[in-house]
């Protein structure tokens, strides 16, 4: 957001007064030597002695100077008292919001450059690109997006910054929807972007879009090398989404020869969920043999309803020392299944004790305990 320097060439061919003229050649000259305060010195020496109208150019050039000079404040001064005498020239309203933009003052600087826009034959554009920029960093966003969704609107072609400024101001400005247009209306045309993409993930994600969500990522993660982490909140969106499948090789992929078990467990359950246990065993498969694994295994053979199976594994792990409640909850539910009601008391009845699972048992034992009554007084 560069000021416009008021040169000689602005005004060669314009009508203006002898004095002003010659002001405007003698600060010339010294602005080219470097000689910035000396330049405002003679434009300030000629508004004091002028008997006649100050033209416009005395006002850009003494700004120039100033700004030059490294002097914020009386560069804006000069912009302002020029703009009060022509309120209708663009050039000393662009100036004027650049240097508001320059000492902070954003709100003023975003109103100056829409004031420019309107001013300005033919409309520049980047003004109120410039004018957004300003209402963003005062983080009036709703200004911001207000201002930028004009400029969008009456842009086939818009540049990329332009938009990347609309998509943030909307966000900010908590106008999702807004936001999601604008960010689809940006990819059709850039769709190698890849944060844009994520941040289209994100605005999904806000209103539980879980699918569409986990589909913009996806790109995304095609478009860039994903961490391992993201590719396992990934994984975790897709399980949430009920793609049990898309959940497991997404998580293969963030960790290919993972050698933990439990994460290998992890994606041998969503194998299941997805109805394929048998691939489920086949992962497991790659780990060493324990009573830790074959009580993982045994789990995934319940839930997939292969109770004889389940119990093999599970009757293994306890074999080789791992009494956890929930192996003998499983047995004595896979027993229930097959109605093979002694085996499922037995042991039910060892959990009895334990608060986890007490509660669990005191039903089916119940049941179980009525079933074999009822056979006993029919004499089966």
């Amino acid at each position: 957001m560069a000021i416009v320097v008021a040169a000689v060439p602005a005004y060669a061919g314009e009508s203006l007064p002898p004095l002003a003229r010659q002001a405007l050649h003698t600060a010339q000259v010294r602005m080219d030597a470097g000689q910035f305060a000396d330049a405002a010195l003679v434009l300030r020496e000629y508004m004091a002695q002028a008997g006649e109208t100050v033209p416009s150019h005395i006002y850009l050039m003494l700004g120039s100077a100033h700004h030059q000079n490294n002097d914020r404040k009386k560069t804006l001064d000069a912009f302002q008292a020029g703009l009060k005498a022509y309120p209708d020239n663009d050039q000393l309203a662009r100036n004027c919001a650049v240097a508001c933009y320059e000492l902070g003052r954003h709100a003023d600087a975003g109103r100056l450059f829409e004031k420019a826009y309107a001013l300005k034959t033919p409309r520049d554009p980047a003004l109120l690109f410039h004018a957004g920029s300003a209402y963003y960093s005062g983080e009036d966003f709703s200004a911001a997006a207000r201002v930028l969704e004009r400029l969008l609107a009456d842009q086939a072609q818009p540049e990329k910054d332009w938009v990347r400024l609309a998509v943030h101001a909307h966000l900010e400005a908590g106008l999702s929807e807004k936001t999601e247009a604008i960010l689809s209306r940006y990819l059709a045309i850039n769709p190698d972007e890849a944060p844009y993409w994520e941040l289209l993930a994100k605005l999904h994600m806000d209103r539980e879009e879980y699918a569409k969500a986990g589909a913009a990522l996806e790109i995304c993660y095609r478009l860039r090398e994903p961490s391992g982490k993201e590719l396992e909140r990934l994984a975790s969106l897709y399980a949430y989404s009920d793609a049990p499948l898309m959940a497991s090789a997404t998580l293969l992929r963030a960790r290919p020869d993972s050698a933990d078990m439990e994460y290998g467990t992890r994606i041998a359950r969503l194998y299941t969920a997805a109805g394929r246990p048998d691939e489920a065993m086949r992962l497991l498969s790659r780990y060493d043999r324990s009573a830790s694994l074959a009580g993982k295994k045994g789990r995934i053979l319940y839930d997939a309803r292969r109770f004889r199976e389940a119990e093999a594994e599970l009757g293994e792990a306890l074999g080789q020392g791992d009494g956890a409640a929930e192996n003998v909850y499983l047995l004595g539910m896979c027993a229930w299944e097959r109605r093979d009601w002694g085996a499922a008391r037995d042991n039910f009845m060892k959990l009895l004790g334990d608060k986890s699972y007490s509660r669990l048992v005191k039903v089916p034992l119940v049941v179980i305990e009525d079933i074999e009554t009822a056979r006993r007084e029919s004499g089966d």
